[in-house]
């Protein structure tokens, strides 16, 4: 009997074993709870423990479905328009560990740390570092508790729930079908005008409404609402979906079934609908920044760069005409900015403008540690005044990612946090280099997310790192792809995915050589 063959025996048998004995305890404890408790919580727990158990058995399904449940925000629509616990909502990822439970104590897999996760510990070090030395310690727990969650327990758990690359593929096309259900969601409810209908939260409209630029017969302003989707938040939903376009793109180059790559094609359009019914501006230039980037890595010909801004332009003004009017708009506010004349540009760009030297100055005055993790919002106001583009009432936070991160724990601690990122990107871009010299799907797949993860980090030029699972998620898929496919894999990992082929050369053959740690 061969070796897999005798695995794969071993392990049936060790899942009947669990089973049976997992029903002999079952019935047992039912017929003790039965006679002291009510039937119906007996039967609610019952019930909850047998999903577990499923879940347990079946760690692909698992990890499947709690990320397009994590990426699609239904946890948080459970809490705020169907009453669930909010508790049990922000520990949903948590079931990442069933499969974690799995791969560990049947089948004997290692845990798996890498560089990236070790300098996330070092940025809750400087995290903590940073909030002891400022005004309020208190203040600065929630986010530290924040990023420990979702940031390193995630990251843990997503790495070491995501071991092959076929799982890694069908993670990828989780988050694109994501995104498909969500755009076309706001697709319907454009097309169909149902702006008060929130669809059970799946289709959120803010009330922060945008100037068309057009008059009505009256001569006042004609206005028209964003749709939020299931995010609740219309740059924070325009900015998760921008993320998908490049892992879309890249499943069109990497299958090679043609439904596959159809359904790629397919999938951009809702995407594509969703980001512009969003009308947020840097997500438009975050589209432009990522074909450019994409020009320069030679995946896309010039002509079809230009092509694809042709395209985008023609839909804009053609569909959604009230959002080249507003990027239109920003253009003008910005110049007026850079040309000292401030006053002239719309409320928006001064606005943000203000908020963000607000948080520079703040920054500059506490170059080394910071104001505290979650602090500099704090802060904002007082500096705002000082600098009078427009004043600021409350609390307000930078809407700049890195800005934000300077002033809020320093540079020690901004150190930390755009190492975790630089870790990243370079490790992505020495795997996508990799195999594209040997042509494997894992050019495409870390291709996918190395531009995924430069989108995200031009959107955060205008925005705060806010609604952060979603940041993290990204970065420990990054770090899934590196440990499967690239230079941190171990040799025999390595040798099960690329297989050790000989690659055609001139009618020669060429081993891959093994990448070790």
């Amino acid at each position: 009997m061969s070796s897999t063959r005798r695995n794969q025996t071993v392990k049936r048998i060790t899942s009947y074993h669990l089973f049976g004995a997992f029903a002999i305890v079952l019935c047992s404890v039912l017929g003790i709870l039965l006679s002291k408790f009510d039937a119906v919580l007996v039967f609610a727990a019952t019930l909850s423990i047998g999903l577990l158990f499923f879940m347990f058995l079946n760690p692909e399904f698992t990890t499947l479905a709690v990320l397009f449940v994590l990426y699609t925000n239904l946890t948080v629509i459970a809490t705020r328009y169907h009453g669930i616990p909010t508790f049990v909502a922000g520990s949903f990822f948590l079931l990442l560990g069933m499969p974690l439970l799995y791969f560990y104590f049947i089948r004997r897999l290692p845990i798996i740390v890498n560089s990236a996760l070790l300098l996330m510990v070092g940025y809750l070090v400087a995290m903590v570092i940073s909030a002891a030395v400022s005004r309020d310690f208190v203040t600065s727990v929630d986010r530290m508790a924040t990023f420990f969650l979702a940031g390193i327990v995630l990251y843990f758990l997503i790495i070491n729930t995501i071991r092959t690359k076929e799982l890694l593929r069908k993670v990828t096309w989780t988050l694109i079908l994501s995104g498909f259900f969500m755009g076309t969601i706001s697709l319907y409810q454009e097309l169909s005008g149902s702006y008060n209908n929130a669809l059970g939260g799946l289709a959120q409209v803010k009330d922060a409404q945008i100037s068309t630029g057009e008059v009505d017969i009256s001569g006042e302003k004609i206005k028209r609402r964003r749709l939020a989707g299931p995010i609740g938040s219309k740059n924070r939903y325009a900015q998760i979906m921008v993320v998908l376009l490049p892992l879309a793109f890249f499943r069109i180059r990497g299958e090679s079934s043609r439904f596959l790559r159809v359904l790629a094609v397919l999938s951009m359009i809702p995407i594509l609908a969703g980001i512009m019914l969003t009308f947020s501006r840097g997500a438009g230039i975050a589209i432009l920044f990522v074909l450019v980037i994409m020009v320069f890595l030679k995946f896309i010909k010039i002509r079809y760069f230009f092509l694809a801004i042709v395209f985008c332009i023609s839909v804009m003004l053609v569909a959604v005409p009230h959002y080249f009017n507003r990027i239109y708009l920003s253009y003008v506010g910005i110049t007026n900015v850079l040309s000292g004349q401030v006053h002239k540009a719309d409320g928006s760009v001064r606005g943000r403008t203000t908020v963000s030297l607000a948080a520079l100055k703040t920054f500059f005055d506490h170059p080394f540690f910071g104001v505290g993790p979650g602090q500099t919002s704090s802060y904002i106001p007082e500096y705002a005044s000082e600098i009078g583009f427009r004043k600021i009432s409350g609390t307000r936070r930078a809407h700049n990612m890195y800005i934000e991160e300077l002033s809020d724990n320093g540079l020690f601690g901004a150190s930390w946090f755009f190492a975790i990122i630089l870790a990243t990107l370079f490790k992505l871009n020495q795997t996508r280099r990799f195999h594209k010299k040997w042509g494997t799907d894992g050019e495409n797949i870390a291709s996918g997310f190395l531009l995924s993860i430069l989108a995200y980090l031009f959107t955060a030029i205008f925005l705060h790192l806010s609604y952060v699972r979603f940041f993290w998620l990204l970065i420990a898929l990054a770090g899934a792809c590196v440990k499967i496919y690239g230079q941190e894999s171990r040799a025999e990992s390595v040798a099960g995915e690329i297989n050790l082929e000989a690659k055609p050369n001139n009618g020669q053959l060429h081993q891959i050589p093994i990448l070790t740690n």
